[in-house]
């Protein structure tokens, strides 16, 4: 929830940007800067159309995001708003609609102005489908921060300019044309893995692979060919995942016909190179510029199976009815699946692959639903009235070694009592 507030302040916050006068523009009679200019892009030798641009402040803090998205969250009481947006909202879009922001969307011939800006040192950050960005190499967690680690990161690939009082700063850009990665998810029987969302991967300084964010706000989807495609890559290594799509909801005629599945159990990851465990992942190198387009990952038809089992109190035997289950690596320990207890203590993962395993029990607790609810799953309870389920009990860990091929079903997994009641 925290990602997509912030993924639409910012969104709101370049589109209604792209509603001021991209030039010539008379300087305000205050304490502001403006900074004003064109993007280019490098390939082309043309406009860049409708980029964007962003001025992140180089003493930024992780704070006043804080601040930002408590106000989101909750509104101004003042005010009388409430919600999820409130009037907290209402009054950055005040501010933005009189022209006081850090953001913009260029023109037709590549122009942008940027007015009432606050006196002060920025990073400049502009982004445009398909050409390399400062934050684009960015992990999801270090976008919606600001930390001393991001803003060093930033400092290493933007401009960095100087905006004084009453003083107008311009800029001519030029972006160049990115990396790309694209290729197919498929079954291993040949035919297209629709409605699929690949993750992009990219391998950092310390050989450990990290999740990058889509550079816009919808997810990049797979189409109905199985087709999908990464750009704007500056130089690295890189890899690609995909969970079988096994999450869907869809709607016929009236909500009667809506129809819903989901268990995290069932989230088969796959990899680019056809693997299944990130330890086992090969990566894939490009230079700016550069575009590949024969990454595969496939999803097995045959050979998967399913593992269940019981979670139990080793005390008296009862069964436990709230926790989560994990499918690791046991060499790694990495967690390859995770799913929920379910309140009458079982568990169950579907399309497992041939290997080995260690099954692992977390936060096992017994609970009860909030008072009144009339709920039989406490966590149903907390997710759809907010109320947080009660603790009876909590328990201690336990885990054992699995070894398929086969299913494994009718598995019980002991959890001791927890010291002093704590998991």
């Amino acid at each position: 929830m925290r990602s997509c507030l912030v993924s639409l302040f910012l969104s709101i916050s370049v589109a209604v940007a792209a509603q001021q006068p991209s030039s010539d523009v008379p300087a305000q009679p205050s304490a502001s800067g403006r900074v004003t200019g064109h993007i280019y892009c490098s390939d082309t030798q043309r406009a860049a159309r409708f980029a964007t641009i962003q001025l992140l402040s180089d003493h930024e803090s992780a704070k006043s995001q804080e601040d930002m998205l408590a106000g989101l969250m909750k509104g101004d009481a003042k005010g009388g708003g409430g919600g999820i947006l409130g009037n907290a909202l209402t009054k950055t879009l005040s501010t933005m609609m009189k022209g006081s922001n850090l953001s913009a969307m260029t023109a037709m011939d590549g122009s942008f102005s940027l007015e009432k800006v606050p006196p002060g040192t920025y990073y400049v950050i502009p982004q445009l489908a398909g050409y390399v960005s400062p934050i684009g190499q960015l992990t999801q967690k270090e976008r919606m921060t600001a930390s001393e680690a991001t803003l060093k990161a930033v400092a290493s690939a933007a401009q960095k300019i100087e905006v004084q009082p009453g003083g107008t700063t311009t800029l001519e850009l030029e972006l160049t044309r990115g990396a790309s990665i694209g290729g197919r998810v498929r079954y291993d029987d040949g035919s297209p893995a629709p409605g699929v969302t690949p993750v992009l991967l990219s391998l950092d300084a310390n050989g450990k692979w990290v999740d990058l964010p889509p550079p816009s706000l919808l997810p990049i989807t797979t189409g109905d060919d199985g087709r999908f495609r990464f750009a704007g890559l500056p130089a690295g290594k890189y890899a690609v995942k995909a969970a079988l799509p096994t999450t869907a909801a869809s709607m016929g005629i009236g909500l009667s016909s809506l129809s819903m599945h989901m268990n995290t159990g069932d989230a088969l990851m796959a990899y680019s190179g056809d693997v299944f465990r990130e330890s086992d992942v090969k990566p894939v190198e490009v230079k700016v510029g550069a575009e590949r387009t024969d990454l595969e990952i496939v999803f097995p038809v045959s050979g998967l199976h399913s593992v269940s089992g019981t979670v139990v109190a080793l005390a008296d035997g009862h069964a436990v009815n709230t926790g989560s289950v994990e499918l690791e690596d046991p060499e790694t320990k990495i967690a390859l699946r995770t799913t929920m207890i379910g309140k009458d203590g079982s568990f169950h993962f579907n399309y497992v692959p041939d290997g080995s395993y260690r099954v692992d029990v977390t936060s096992a607790m017994d609970v009860q639903g909030a008072s009144g609810d009339g709920l039989d799953d406490p966590m149903m309870a907390m997710l759809l009235n907010g109320k947080a389920p009660k603790s009876m009990k909590a328990y201690g860990g336990a885990n054992m070694s699995l070894t398929l091929p086969g299913n494994s079903e009718g598995l019980r997994l002991q959890v001791p009592d927890a010291p002093d009641g704590k998991p």
